[in-house]
């Protein structure tokens, strides 16, 4: 098959998974309106899922839950089934819908990831006392034998790249969120010293400002960078294209990406394209790299990739090493809370 008969059929295997999970949903609902696990021998609606159907504790419980709000709101089941709403999804509308606010809510978290509708549920039902604090706690030493990384198949030369920890991010009212990151021994030195140097600007200046004053000098500095487009051209351009990456699919729309977005010429400045505003727009990473290796080739752009210095038989276990080595082994996590700019 071609790529345009995949996207059909990928596109018809998704609309069948999502009916048959509202098809699941009612099922478990009248299933549970009748307590029949109990016929069974469970003691409860997640007990039945998880021991006698098999599913994880996270998918039972998430079922479960999903079941019960599709009872007590039919109206639930139409965007389950067209895709609207995720099971996740479902299990943070549950914790907001009542029967006065059910025409308003749900119309909210169409669409929305687990953390933006975790962050809608912070606004509709804010924590009633959020704690201003940084906590510092250390992280147990855990010895881990490296194995090499392993290569991608696909392209065997290239030498695959282990992600970072994601910071963990807990909405807690509409205007302020806690943030969980782990650092290494170096940061808490560093953000110490921040903070002293921070005060005759900001007298007694709170974690949260002195990491956003340090973020702001890193994104001005990551402008000037950028110097190979003017300004002025940059700005045109993210108005025109509205900060989304403008690459183009099958379907005929866009990517729309917001996320590590760029900026791109369509000519390509190596090629002799201007920096101009008709020849720039903004791309995400993955695409402007994927437009790169249409126009230079796999062999220039794999050369790309690999250009470090570094030996290929070497720099996967130079990768995992610096990931594992002893930096890491005496890690903190730091907790803090913070407000939306």
């Amino acid at each position: 098959m071609n790529a345009c008969e995949w996207s059909a059929r990928i596109a018809e295997l998704a609309r069948r998974e999502q009916s048959a999970l509202a098809d699941l949903l009612l099922a478990v609902a009248e299933f549970d309106g009748q307590a029949l696990y109990r016929q069974l021998g469970f003691s409860s609606l997640f007990d039945f899922l998880h021991r006698e159907v098999g599913l994880s504790r996270g998918s039972a419980y998430y079922r479960q839950v999903g079941a019960r709000l599709v009872r007590r709101f039919p109206e639930v089941e139409g965007p389950i089934r067209d895709g609207r709403l995720c099971i996740t999804t479902v299990s943070e509308l549950a914790k907001v819908m009542t029967e006065e606010n059910r025409a308003e809510v749900l119309p909210l978290f169409f669409g929305c990831s687990r953390q933006e509708a975790k962050q809608l549920v912070a606004a509709i039902r804010p924590v009633e006392q959020v704690t201003r604090r940084t906590v510092v706690t250390e992280v147990p030493v855990i010895v881990q034998v490296v194995q090499p990384v392993g290569r991608d198949l696909t392209h065997p030369e290239r030498v695959p790249l282990i992600q970072p920890e994601r910071a963990q991010v807990e909405p807690m009212t509409a205007t302020a969120s806690r943030i969980h990151i782990t650092v290494s021994p170096t940061f808490l030195p560093l953000l110490k010293r921040a903070r002293a140097g921070q005060s005759h600007v900001q007298p007694n200046a709170t974690d949260e400002q002195v990491l956003t004053a340090a973020l702001e000098l890193l994104v001005e500095k990551q402008e000037k960078r950028r110097a190979s487009v003017a300004a002025r051209v940059k700005r045109e351009v993210r108005v025109r294209d509205g900060g989304k990456c403008q690459w183009p699919l099958a379907s005929g729309g866009i990517c729309g990406s917001e996320v590590r977005v760029e900026i791109d010429h369509i000519q390509p400045r190596g090629k002799g394209g201007p920096s101009t505003v008709a020849n720039c727009r903004i791309l995400c990473k993955p695409h402007n790299l994927e437009a790169a290796r249409n126009t230079y080739g796999d062999e220039v752009m794999d050369r790309y990739s690999r250009g470090t210095g570094v030996r290929e038989d070497c720099a996967a276990y130079s990768v995992a090493g610096a990931v594992s080595g002893d930096i890491s082994r005496n890690r903190v996590a730091f907790s803090t809370t913070s407000r939306p700019t």
